[in-house]
């Protein structure tokens, strides 16, 4: 497994992961609310755009490729965000906090430039280094803001998990509470100050299989490992082409070349799924 650890922003720029922490509080105070936040980040992007007057386009395909994440771009003003819904439903919701970070550095114009040239989230980039520090500081944004730290030692009471004895059945029991995958757990409790970093070593030595065998064998967490690749969003697509035809806004051959155009889009990936 790759040390995740090692290429964190916490180890290599802590006074910045410590900005970064600010900012993941201060926009769940805004968007987000106490609640934890799992499959509503879908929602609470789509929520940020509508409150930040940003045109804003969630798409899910299965991309059949595990490699790719997600992705975000702008188009004639509209930011597009593409997630593959071939990943787990974990790895889902991260990539979409991982980019919404990407979304807010353009909002606030901390940053335009990023997905305004398009930003790309693949498993290197959460996995092993990286791709630049806007990405290093959005792997951050992206677990600060579905893992906060009062929520964490919220869960270390209710559910009796010792720091002193944690263990992978007791990293299983936060992936399913908060819908992350395992190495992005793991990070977490070790920014948090729940365990030292030789303890998340020796978690992290634990191998793939090892850990889905305990997913099966105990139930916990298997719901967020289900991809959802029969799961298709096309952001408004499919509305703007039912408001169009409900008022007759377009020429009869549009409307039907669009309809075309939508169901061949469908048919794809019926075919490839």
């Amino acid at each position: 497994m790759g040390d995740i650890f090692a290429e964190s922003l916490y180890k290599k720029q802590n006074k910045q992961f410590e900005k970064i922490n600010e900012q993941s509080k201060a926009f769940a105070v805004n968007y987000c609310g106490n609640t934890i936040i799992r499959d509503t980040i879908f929602g609470i992007v789509s929520n940020y755009a509508r409150k930040r007057e940003l045109s804003l386009e969630v798409l899910r395909y299965p991309f059949k490729d595990d490699e790719l994440w997600a992705f975000t771009f702008v188009k004639k003003g509209t930011i597009f965000l593409c997630v593959n819904s071939e990943l787990p439903m974990c790895k889902q919701i991260f990539a979409t906090a991982h980019e919404l970070y990407h979304i807010h550095c353009y909002a606030e114009d901390i940053n335009t430039s990023t997905i305004t040239n398009g930003s790309l989230l693949d498993f290197k980039t959460f996995d092993e280094a990286a791709a630049s520090q806007e990405d290093l500081e959005a792997n951050a944004f992206a677990g600060l803001l579905l893992m906060p730290d009062a929520s964490l030692a919220e869960q270390f009471k209710l559910f009796g998990i010792s720091k002193e004895n944690m263990n992978v059945d007791d990293v299983l029991i936060l992936m399913d509470l908060f819908a992350l995958p395992y190495k992005a757990v793991v990070l977490r409790l070790v920014e948090s100050g729940a365990i030292k970093e030789e303890k998340a070593q020796n978690l992290l030595q634990v191998d793939m299989e090892s850990i889905s065998v305990r997913i099966e064998l105990t139930g916990k967490a298997e719901q967020w490992q289900q991809a959802t690749r029969r799961l298709l969003r096309y952001g408004s697509l499919l509305d703007n082409l039912a408001f169009n035809s409900e008022y007759e806004l377009l020429r009869e051959s549009r409307e039907e070349s669009d309809k075309a155009f939508l169901e061949k889009i469908r048919k794809e990936f019926r075919d490839e799924c």
